[in-house]
């Protein structure tokens, strides 16, 4: 079936003059990339790269360095839960 969607797609593609650059699509993945998050038939999760880079971003050590790693952050606040409760703590004058 899913076979037969893609030709009824890329037939239709062509009618209108539209084509795809095969060499950045993804078919048969069980996931693909989009816009930095892995998207599944189980829903949409964090890249695992992206993740392991914050973890591993050292500690900062002045206001500069705490902006940019809340910057770099925030692309996690949609996967966790009260997100700005869990920052506001790093966020007071006298934890910078």
């Amino acid at each position: 079936m899913h076979k037969e969607h893609l030709r009824r797609l890329f037939a239709l593609m062509r009618k209108h003059k539209l084509y795809a650059n095969l060499k950045k699509c993804i078919f048969g993945a069980s996931e693909i990339p989009v816009l930095g998050c892995l998207v599944g038939k189980n829903g949409v999760r964090p890249d695992p790269g992206k993740v392991r880079v914050i973890t591993e971003w050292p500690t900062p050590s002045n206001v500069k360095e705490l902006r940019q790693f809340l910057g770099l952050a925030t692309y996690l606040c949609k996967y966790v839960s009260n997100y700005a409760g869990k920052i506001r703590q790093g966020l007071l004058p006298e934890s910078i």
